[in-house]
């Protein structure tokens, strides 16, 4: 599924003036190993904290940010959720079973509280943060909203682990799959519980949990209105609005939409709207930009999406993750015009503008208070960054010069550093930890490493202009 792209060997590319500038989106990579990208379908699967790209990832589905900017995923088939403090750029596994995850795939899958790395998630998908730092789980497979506490712990806020549907007082509720949740500001929580075809609150005050819209695991469909008659079908994100609207995803063959509840109604927000659900299944899945047609009208300029999942709000316009047109697509809110925003719908990996950037099945979507957006691009089990860039010229791919080379490597009881630029030198141990620094470096200069402990580590350099990181390996 994977091409062979030069312009992605040639990463840091050279910017030629050419007279114009605009505005336009960048995709970088944040985090993840992109080491062994080209090696075949999840050859860079796997689980390993540290500095971004040493970092692994299988499976990232659910993203959220906190008031900081950090980023927290719900890292799903490592059954485990995993943060990327975004000020140095370093993954660390904060909740999960990380002893008996090295043994293989689903190995610590189960269901068990307590401390965070004796607690069992089962295949969790969605995530969310509040305003203290407690993060929030939907445990999917499990059937169980978790919460993972700032002051440490795993417990469960709202279920039992048995699927159903029950409405009721914490421990009293059920789940079906729920895929995704959001918190507001009061801190209540909304999950779209899949497996029910309902959307569910979770009550701050007391944590009782109550159904908003949907008619329960019986009766699916597609069908807008008052919430006492709305239908849902194949349910996965969910995003809410400022003024107390709520955004759901619809990701089956033949619901492919994003559908609001607000003031107490359901509509179809983008792609294609219809009464009546046995006339939609199978029949509009698909790739189209453009504005949504009247409610029951059939067109060939009609917006399509090819499952939808992830979603997310940015200054009001809805964000999607479009998993099988491998983009992310936008929903304005002045004119509800859908448009792409990043991705060329080819599955694959390649960092660069909006419309050059791959993406590989993207599943989850969350932005920070910069408008950053961040993306967990599941099939590449990468976290990507999407951001707003000028561009001052025509860019011109071109390879670049080494800057940076550091010998021997591995080392034992020096390394030789040579850059073509000064500046700060760290360096870092997996973790993202400084345990060597110097705020004046000058090259080339020789680093006394006898006394390190033996393991991997990273060296970066830092100049105004420039930054560069090399892996070190040092041995006894």
């Amino acid at each position: 599924m994977y091409r062979n792209k030069l312009v992605f060997l040639f990463s840091l590319c050279l910017l030629t003036i050419s007279g114009f500038c605009q505005k336009a989106y960048y995709v970088s990579t944040i985090a993840g190993d992109t080491s062994n990208m080209y090696k075949g379908l999840d050859s860079n699967a796997g689980w390993r904290d540290g500095i971004g790209s040493y970092a692994k990832f299988n499976g990232p589905t659910g993203i959220a940010t906190d008031v900081s900017g950090n980023l927290y995923i719900a890292d799903t088939y490592n059954n485990v959720i995993r943060k990327v403090n975004v000020l140095f750029n370093t993954v660390t596994t904060i909740a999960g079973d990380t002893a008996d995850i090295k043994k293989g795939l689903d190995s610590n899958l189960g269901f068990r509280n307590g401390s965070n790395y004796v607690a069992k998630f089962s295949n969790p998908l969605g995530v969310c943060v509040d305003k203290y730092g407690n993060v929030y789980v939907a445990d999917t497979y499990n059937n169980v909203i978790r919460e993972i506490l700032a002051t440490g712990g795993v417990v469960s806020y709202a279920g039992n682990n048995t699927p159903g549907y029950l409405n009721g007082h914490s421990a009293a509720a059920e789940f079906n799959l729920p895929t995704s949740i959001a918190i507001d500001t009061a801190g209540n929580i909304f999950v779209a519980d899949n497996g029910n075809n309902a959307i569910r609150e979770i009550v701050k005050a007391d944590t009782s949990v109550i159904t908003i819209a949907g008619k329960g695991p019986t009766i699916s469909g597609y069908m807008n209105g008052d919430t006492s008659i709305a239908e849902f079908y194949s349910l996965y994100g969910i995003a809410l609005g400022t003024n107390g609207a709520v955004f759901v995803s619809q990701f089956d063959n033949g619901v492919n939409g994003i559908r609001r509840l607000y003031n107490g109604t359901v509509t179809t927000y983008a792609g294609y709207a219809t009464f009546g659900f046995d006339t939609l299944i199978g029949t509009e899945t698909g790739y189209r930009n453009g504005k949504m047609d009247s409610i029951g009208t059939r067109s060939d300029t009609v917006v399509l999406f090819n499952d939808p999942t992830g979603i997310a709000l940015d200054s009001g316009n809805v964000l999607v993750a479009d998993e099988f047109n491998n983009v992310i697509r936008k929903v304005n809110a002045k004119d509800s015009v859908v448009s792409t925003l990043a991705g060329n719908a080819t599955p694959g990996f390649m960092n660069g503008w909006y419309n050059d950037a791959e993406f590989y099945n993207p599943m989850g979507l969350a932005t920070d208070s910069k408008g950053n957006i961040y993306v967990a691009d599941l099939g590449n089990n990468l976290i990507r960054k999407i951001n707003m860039q000028s561009i001052t010229g025509i860019a011109n791919i071109s390879k670049p010069v080494n800057t940076l080379a550091v010998y021997p490597n591995p080392c034992k009881d020096k390394l030789n550093i040579v850059s073509s630029y000064n500046g700060k030198a760290d360096l870092l141990d997996v973790t993202g930890r400084v345990i060597w620094t110097n705020n004046d470096f000058k090259s080339p200069y020789t680093l006394s490493t006898s006394a390190i402990t033996p393991g991997v580590y990273f060296l970066r350099i830092t100049s105004q202009s420039n930054s560069e990181i090399r892996k070190i390996e040092v041995v006894k």
